[in-house]
């Protein structure tokens, strides 16, 4: 065991020293590993930072109904009354048409713009408080409160949230498909570089052959090969996503500050970059077992 432990750390380190004997042609292949690697990884921290922004943000347990505009405001009182009777319903709330006009005045930006109306063009609005927050219940009341004739419009202020969580699972098609698109090209990479390595190496790989090597024991360094250049190029990738999520996180803090938010971008963990090293190794583990052990069994002595 300890022989064969010893061979395995002979030929590791070998294989490590022969890659650095051409550093120009190697560092190229690293380079162009890290870059894939890195788009699935930047990718993948910003599908993480968009749940964890939608995580934060609850259901809301609110109704908006907008009235017709023939709507008296004895009417409004009436449906009002009707409405807190209903199962479901917390609390109701009446906005008249003044009210809501008091409230635009009052937001920046559209004072000027209300000041060039002759009439108030706002409806009567009824503010319904939900009990149960669950989106089957508040869909249900929704439906009910459309059915009156009274109303125009129900707005459900959770369906900005579902068009939210319906983005936020594109953005994880997306990370996947483009994430296996990328690691297949890893793979051919590093499958392509050992192929090239053998054929270079041909006649060394032939005379051990002769001398009885088997073809394990000739493919265990380049197994170790495709793993150090993808271990490289996942380093490499990790420092350059890195750099995105600090180039990203500028533009991320001015948007949160719009919104009167201290949210910041959040980088990959350090069990998130774990696997992304474990990742790649794999990725060259089989790559070079499987592309390499091939054109290894092709080569025969002469």
């Amino acid at each position: 065991m300890v022989k064969f432990l010893t061979l395995h750390k002979q030929q590791g380190t070998q294989a490590l020293h022969d890659l650095m004997v051409h550093p120009l042609g190697n560092m190229l292949t690293m380079l162009a590993l890290a870059f894939s690697l890195a788009l699935p990884a930047t990718l993948f921290m910003l599908v993480k930072n968009v749940m964890a922004v939608t995580e934060s943000w609850q259901i809301p347990n609110q109704l908006t109904a907008y009235l017709n505009q023939d709507v008296s405001g004895a009417q409004a009182q009436s449906l009002l009354e009707v409405v807190e009777l209903w199962e479901n319903v917390k609390s109701t709330s009446f906005i008249s048409p003044e009210q809501g006009l008091v409230q635009f005045h009052q937001s920046q930006g559209f004072d000027e713009a209300i000041s060039l109306l002759d009439d108030n063009p706002l409806p009567s609005v009824i503010v319904v408080m939900l009990v149960n927050e669950d989106m089957v219940s508040a869909t249900a009341l929704a439906a009910k409160l459309r059915a009156e004739s009274e109303v125009e419009e129900v707005r459900l202020d959770s369906e900005w949230l579902q068009r939210l969580s319906a983005i936020e699972w594109l953005m994880m098609m997306l990370t996947l498909v483009f994430s296996g698109l990328i690691l297949m090209a890893v793979f051919l990479i590093i499958g392509n570089t050992l192929r090239l390595h053998l054929f270079n190496h041909k006649a060394e790989i032939q005379v051990l052959k002769l001398v009885g090597a088997t073809d394990s024991y000739i493919l265990r360094p380049y197994l170790y090969t495709g793993v150090w250049f993808a271990l490289a190029g996942a380093v490499v990738a990790w420092f350059v996503t890195l750099i995105n999520g600090l180039i990203l996180n500028t533009a991320v803090e001015n948007l949160a500050i719009l919104y009167n938010s201290g949210f910041r971008l959040l980088g990959l963990r350090v069990d998130e970059t774990l696997i992304l090293l474990m990742v790649a190794g794999l990725i060259g583990f089989l790559a070079a077992r499987l592309v390499a052990g091939k054109h290894l069994r092709e080569i025969e002595p002469v």
